[in-house]
């Protein structure tokens, strides 16, 4: 992450200084004016994901890598291997929000790098059992050839990457389970 890096986060999230929440304000109005130039990259509803959903403490329900590679499905006979050449890797997410009424569901396709780094080789506030914790912050940004870039801190220190073409954002209000009978 280049604006709200995992050391900016430790710093403000220690409060210990009214420097670190200064830089903290700093970089993430840097952030906010980068992002504001991929605008035009993605549909509105998309880019608003990106934009003004509050999934800052929310929590990753999963994580899905798909490898389409795979010249036919399992249940039809082989096929001949071929190279694909088209990023035939494909990432799926749900984030709940904050409030544990939304979920937020996003599929990236033409995966060119995906890195996941779980429990961290510099862990926050993480101890050993822990899940990847609450979300602290995510980033957009281009990374060039057409590719942008979203990654996602966690408060623990985990960290998402996933570079990709395409992705496609959808929500969805929680159902809470019925009481037992």
């Amino acid at each position: 992450m280049k604006y709200l890096t995992k050391k900016r986060w430790a710093s403000v999230r220690s409060g210990q200084a009214e420097s670190d929440a200064a830089s903290w304000g700093k970089a993430l109005r840097a952030y906010r004016e980068q992002l504001e130039t991929l605008r035009g990259t993605l549909p509105e509803h998309v880019f608003a994901f990106f934009d003004r959903a509050d999934i800052h403490d929310g929590e990753l329900l999963h994580l899905d890598i798909r490898d389409g590679s795979r010249p036919a499905p399992l249940d039809q006979l082989p096929r001949p291997w071929i190279v694909p050449g088209d990023h035939p890797v494909r990432v799926e997410l749900a984030i709940m929000d904050t409030y544990d009424r939304r979920i937020w569901g996003l599929r990236y396709s033409a995966i060119r790098r995906i890195l996941v780094d779980f429990p961290s080789g510099k862990p926050l506030f993480h101890q050993d059992g822990d899940g990847f914790g609450d979300v602290a912050c995510h980033e957009l940004s281009a990374c060039g050839e057409g590719f942008l870039r979203h990654e996602i801190l966690f408060a623990t220190g985990a960290t998402i990457l996933i570079e990709f073409k395409d992705v496609e954002v959808h929500s969805r209000l929680r159902q809470p389970e019925a009481a037992p009978a």
